[in-house]
């Protein structure tokens, strides 16, 4: 008995899969009809109602009959489907269609928070009629606050707020001044014509004249007196001069603050433009230029160019200065911020101070944590916590309704769409269930994906998901080869492709390595292998045949070098030869941190740090950042030109 029960269910199971596989047969079809406009029919509905991607059909069937759909049919998808990547997208879809035709009062009963402006400024107008309440108020001014024009659906709301006498002359200024530093300073003249009085009129009329003229700001009558209105005209006036001449505009900023009291936030937003055209124009007084920019105009752009500007020029007392604070920029690396203060420190004498931050620094499993603990003889922070979920964690996760459909879109290798439904679900989930995510969608073998993932929340310590040792077996067998560790190899798929096997860059590079179709015909004719067509590139052993050798030959190329290999791997030999012939005794990690394209230097510093993590997980020994490094020194300080 127990043999028969063992052959029914195994009977059962089979019949199981060939259903699902059946099913996603089906899907796939109606799928690729329903995105062309051919709706589905009845009996594929009826068909795949148990199916996780079902409802995308039934969308697809009811988006197209919007203009004439009773409302009860759209309320019964969206109670059917709620806090789901469809009800959102088809919610949109019906109040555009209501606002449309005008129906209101379905469109207010329907109506969910929207980041589509004019759908907000369709609810805004309807709240705003006949009062005027706060939470309404701040939403309207959230959009009146944009130099950019708008949809005609939020005039009415802007007219409400000026019935309610809540726009006033200086809101009205605002936006004409957002809508000139947007660099359209006419749109803000017709924002004055249509709201402003008759002396707002006048002034958005001198923006406009001094953004044909901007040299003649300070001679401008009209501009003499010390308002606030005035100095944002004049403040922009300098901006726009600089981007001419940063000499004129340092000599007009220096007479306009002997007559204007400027606020620090218009003396930041001065000296931040003069500071930018000064880099954009390769500007004498640069540094000074920099340095002399305030608190309000300091941002990720400003701190870059000090760091980077401040290492060209070795100006080592200035970094001490400007990076003695902690990083004012969002983006701006706080680990970076923190080596080259100590870098600074320890190149000025304050070796003491210096040491204090490589401590603290070395204990971080990062490029700068790792150049830190060189500079203190440490070993390397390689601190790896696995994600382990519970049993009761997987049962949630897998049990949503977007990871389901998310893993039904991967089967069925549409990762685009699988994507978006895990985009909408992580969104609305607390860091542990993304982590767990990442964690499922990984055992799916879709790493690229749990790579991103866990990069989005920061979550950065399972070492076996980030850095995972796919393609070994081949890996290997490339490396040895061509004389290369697993671990360079690796850093390069890492750095490149994330895993992604069919990967294509918008500059044509393809496969795990992306190699460029030009490359990969001169390389595989070298090793006598037949491509046939570029699209090979996307074939694993191909790739990394083509690939790997590549890479040899540019670490041959510079001398057995990595970090110069990685960064013509990225840009291109010849132009590392041309970085690198004004190179003449620059330490290697300025040179590194100098290159002047921003996406080659962040390129090589993850190269360098991937290659270490590899090194850990391979079981190799770990080569050390200085000494990698090490081997630029022929080419970065050539001792026979002048003694460093």
């Amino acid at each position: 008995m127990k043999f028969v029960a063992l052959i029914a269910l195994l009977f059962s199971l089979s019949v199981q899969a060939a259903s699902l596989a059946q099913q996603r047969e089906m899907f796939r079809t109606a799928y690729a009809a329903a995105i062309t406009g051919v709706a589905p029919r009845l009996q594929q509905l009826r068909a795949l109602e148990d199916y996780p991607l079902y409802p995308y059909l039934r969308y697809y069937q009811i988006r197209p009959r919007l203009p004439t759909l009773p409302s009860a049919e759209v309320r019964q998808f969206l109670a059917a489907h709620p806090a789901s990547l469809l009800s959102a997208r088809l919610r949109t879809d019906w109040l555009k269609e209501t606002a449309r035709q005008g129906r209101f009062d379905l469109f207010i009963a329907d109506y969910a928070p929207q980041t589509d402006p004019e759908l907000r400024c369709h609810a805004l107008k309807i709240k705003l009629r006949d009062r005027a309440p706060a939470p309404a108020v701040r939403s309207a001014l959230e959009l009146w606050l944009s130099g950019k024009s708008l949809p005609v659906a939020c005039d009415a709301v802007f007219a409400a707020l000026r019935s309610h006498r809540v726009l006033t002359e200086e809101l009205i200024w605002r936006r004409i001044l957002l809508a000139a530093q947007a660099g359209d300073p006419r749109f803000g003249l017709a924002i004055a014509t249509r709201y402003a009085g008759s002396s707002t009129q006048a002034l958005a009329a001198l923006l406009v004249r001094v953004w044909n003229a901007p040299a003649t700001t300070l001679q401008i009558q009209a501009l003499r007196h010390d308002t606030s209105q005035v100095r944002g005209i004049v403040s922009y006036g300098l901006s726009r001069l600089a981007r001419q001449s940063v000499t004129l505009a340092t000599e007009a900023w220096q007479q306009a603050q002997s007559r204007y009291h400027f606020a620090p936030v218009e003396v930041g937003f001065v000296t931040r433009a003069i500071a930018l055209a000064a880099a954009a124009q390769k500007h004498p007084r640069l540094l000074e230029l920099l340095g002399a920019v305030t608190a309000p105009g300091i941002d990720d752009a400003i701190e870059r160019l000090q760091l980077q500007e401040g290492l060209r020029a070795r100006a080592w007392s200035k970094l001490v200065t400007w990076t003695a604070n902690a990083p004012r920029g969002a983006t701006t690396n706080a680990l970076r911020w923190r080596y080259w203060q100590a870098r600074a420190l320890a190149e000025t004498g304050a070796a003491n101070a210096a040491k204090v931050i490589f401590k603290a620094l070395a204990s971080e499993r990062d490029y700068y944590g790792f150049m830190a603990s060189d500079k203190l003889d440490l070993p390397y922070a390689m601190t790896h916590h696995a994600i382990v979920p519970t049993a009761r964690e997987q049962r949630y996760s897998n049990a949503l309704g977007g990871v389901r459909r998310a893993r039904e879109f991967y089967q069925l290798d549409l990762r685009a769409q699988a994507g978006s439904e895990l985009d909408f679900e992580l969104a609305n989930h607390d860091q542990r269930t993304q982590e767990v995510l990442a964690f499922e969608v990984n055992a799916w073998g879709w790493h690229a994906r749990a790579i991103k993932t866990l990069g989005q929340i920061q979550s950065y310590d399972d070492l076996d998901l980030r850095f995972p040792l796919l393609h070994r077996a081949l890996v290997e067998k490339f490396a040895r080869q061509r004389g290369l560790k697993p671990s360079l190899i690796y850093s390069i798929i890492r750095g490149e492709s994330a895993f992604v096997t069919d990967a294509r860059s918008v500059a044509g590079a393809l496969g795990l390595m992306q190699v460029m179709p030009a490359t990969g015909d001169i390389t595989a004719k070298h090793l006598g292998l037949n491509l046939r067509s570029p699209s090979e590139l996307t074939q694993v052993e191909k790739n990394l045949a083509i690939g790997s050798e590549y890479l040899r030959q540019v670490v041959r190329q510079f001398g057995g070098s990595f970090p110069l290999a990685a960064a013509a791997y990225n840009a291109g030999p010849s132009r590392v030869k041309g970085w690198l012939k004004n190179a003449q005794c620059v330490p290697a990690d300025v040179w590194v941190e100098t290159i002047p394209f921003a996406e080659t230097e962040a390129y090589v510093r993850r190269a360098l740090f991937y290659a270490a993590i590899y090194e850990a997980r391979l079981g190799e020994t770990v080569t050390s950042l200085a000494h990698r490094m090490a081997s630029m020194t022929p080419r970065t300080a050539d001792s026979t030109k002048q003694q460093c």
